[in-house]
């Protein structure tokens, strides 16, 4: 038990430590040099290495509009935030063919309903003739 703990702190630490070094000096959490997050890192064990994946996905979920997203890891650019392509969900009642169909079933509907009444004799009044 004890050496399984000891291998996920040091993971979590090499993690830690490679991650806050490909990113980018513009990008740095909590308004701190990368060095100093580095030894903080290295220097306190375990929070440190959990500080720093706090305070960095923070960061990049204020600047994405509170939306955290997977890490892109890239050779040349450091580590990346990227958004997803999503279609965005359109309600039933703004989708101009959703509302023709609709549109469409109501007038069939009708007239099958008409159709009906008309075959029984009773032309549709339920028997409330005013007249």
């Amino acid at each position: 038990m004890r050496l399984l703990l000891t291998v996920l702190v040091i993971a979590l630490t090499i993690y830690s430590l490679l991650d806050c070094a490909r990113t980018p000096d513009e990008n740095m959490p909590a308004r701190m040099p990368k060095f100093l997050w580095i030894i903080i890192i290295v220097v306190i064990t375990v929070v440190g290495p959990i500080a720093w994946i706090i305070t960095s996905r923070v960061k990049a979920a204020e600047e994405r509009g509170g939306y955290v997203e997977p890490t892109v890891w890239s050779s040349r650019e450091g580590t990346r935030l990227r958004r997803p392509e999503r279609p965005t969900p359109v309600a039933p009642d703004d989708d101009p063919e959703f509302l023709r169909n609709l549109d469409r079933d109501i007038r069939k509907r009708r007239k099958q309903e008409d159709a009906g009444n008309d075959g029984d004799g009773d032309n549709g009044d339920n028997g409330n003739n005013a007249d």
